[in-house]
């Protein structure tokens, strides 16, 4: 019965999952309607505020089209240029706005950008309701990107008491409202809590089975924040097996590194007493478990934005955390000087994936190195190497990569434990090697796969920002000062 509820269940959610990209590809086609003519855009690039003198005409000094497989393709352009290649017919079913919205930042700034789309739609509403076709196309294409751009990256450009935010709030509503309803949506949504992708479709990396697999739990993001409450709760709930009782307190590490509950969680454990944990009175598995949804809440709270210009904010090839007493410069990567002047605090969120990731593998490491025993090490060790396999087999790749360098550390290496180790658990260890090579081989590497690309991944989070670093090395203009859009997107 259980087993069958449970096909049930994936069934329904494969079918919500494709009515959701269903969904998403419709919304795409009603914004392609109004997109103008590639001819167009030149003119469309150079028009200045308050008028809209639209002439169809080639400048390569523009945009730059190349030839691939018979079809024409966009291949460089000036930052006036690919802004206004936002409004052309195809931009949203060929990704175009997508990936402009996520690479804008190497060659105009986000305020660049708002006052370039603010003034083409005040150009057309000047026109009146005779407005052209092509005007109307203008109109309707500018409200769209907002639309884009405030429901993908609402956490990154416009945040609470930003400068940017109030001047799109004062265009929404001097401008905007007045003329078209769809301003009182974009101002709601521009207003309304964030929400993350993992709820839309995709729900929970965790999915515990029971050992006969006829019991699924997912967790969401709802009854996530109810786990993160939990305070006292070290022990077993009486209504649940010991390995199958959830709580996050039992994940964390207390004796050693109690301070990461204060720095990584928003809900402290006010006027509760905080008992000692012992890995002893919890499985592999059920560890695994609770740093995988720890992992989660963290990364949910990161933006794909932020691994861009990784370097300039001290992420290099050893992993390492910035030392925020010491000054350090490091060249940007060319293109970057925008990135790099919108400011790179090393509190952000990049930073705090990476401090976190750091406090869990220096807790592994002394955890294993302050064992009273070699018997009592070599248990450990075993475990940990346990919850390193459960972690990269429910694709959480972060933090079985910081249970390997927890493993690794030069002292932990030297313990006479390991040659205690049965053949099988030494097994995990080269299997988890193989697995930080393969993160390592190829950028795209997560990405293969069809039943991969639908499965939660939690990325390693240096390893993801090294190979971002790899895209941006290189020239990303041409000797005409054109900006390649085939290294940018």
């Amino acid at each position: 019965m259980l087993s069958k509820l449970k096909s049930q269940l994936e069934e329904l959610r494969s079918k919500v999952v494709f009515l959701d990209c269903v969904k998403k590809y419709l919304e795409i086609l009603s914004v392609d309607q109004w997109g103008l003519e590639v001819s167009l855009v030149p003119s469309l690039a150079v028009c200045g505020p308050g008028s809209l003198d639209l002439q169809s005409s080639e400048d390569p000094s523009v945009l730059n089209f190349g030839s691939s497989k018979g079809k024409s393709t966009l291949q460089a352009g000036s930052p006036l240029g690919l802004m206004a290649y936002l409004y052309t017919r195809n931009a949203a079913v060929e990704g175009y706005i997508q990936q402009f919205l996520y690479t804008y930042r190497f060659f105009c700034s986000p305020e660049q950008l708002l006052h370039f789309i603010m003034d083409k739609f005040i150009s057309a509403v000047r026109e009146g309701p005779d407005m052209s076709a092509d005007t109307e196309k203008i109109f309707h294409r500018s409200l769209d990107l907002l639309q884009f751009w405030i429901t993908d990256f609402k956490q990154v450009d416009f945040t609470p008491k930003s400068s940017l935010l109030d001047t799109l709030e004062n265009f929404l509503n001097t401008e905007v409202i007045p003329v078209d309803s769809r301003g009182e949506a974009l101002l709601a949504a521009l207003h309304s809590p964030p929400t993350t992708t993992w709820s839309q479709g995709r729900g929970s990396l965790i999915s515990l089975e029971e050992e006969d697999e006829s019991v699924c739990l997912h967790s969401s993001t709802e009854d996530l924040g109810r786990k993160w409450r939990i305070s006292r709760v070290v022990e077993p709930s009486a209504s649940l097996p010991k390995e199958k009782a959830f709580s996050i307190a039992a994940a964390l590490p207390m004796p050693c590194y109690s301070s990461l509950v204060d720095d990584l969680s928003n809900v402290c454990l006010h006027g509760e007493e905080r008992r000692p944990f012992s890995q002893n009175e919890y499985s592999a598995q059920h560890i695994a478990q609770q740093l995988t949804l720890l992992q989660q809440e963290m990364f949910q709270g990161c933006h794909p934005v932020h691994f861009l210009n990784s370097r300039v904010q001290g992420v290099r090839g050893k992993v390492s955390v910035p030392n925020k007493n010491v000054s350090q410069h490091i060249p940007p990567a060319e293109g970057s000087s925008l990135l790099e002047s919108e400011g790179t605090p090393s509190d952000g969120h990049l930073q705090r994936l990476l401090t976190y990731a750091d406090s869990v593998t220096n807790w592994i490491s002394s955890e294993v190195v302050i064992c009273d025993s070699a018997k009592t090490q070599v248990a450990l060790l075993t475990k940990y190497l346990w919850i390193g396999k459960h972690c990269y087999e429910s694709r959480n790749f972060a933090t079985a990569m910081q249970v390997l360098g927890g493993l690794e550390n030069v002292i932990v290496r030297q313990l006479p434990a390991w040659k205690h180790l049965s053949s099988k658990v030494c097994e995990i260890l080269e299997e988890l090697r193989a697995v930080q090579v393969f993160l390592k081989s190829d950028d795209l590497c997560l990405m293969g796969g069809e039943n991969s690309r639908r499965r939660p991944t939690l990325p390693s989070v240096h390893i993801l920002a090294m190979h971002v670093q790899q895209l941006e090395i290189g020239a990303f203009t041409l000797t005409t000062g054109a900006f390649k859009w085939t290294k940018l997107r």
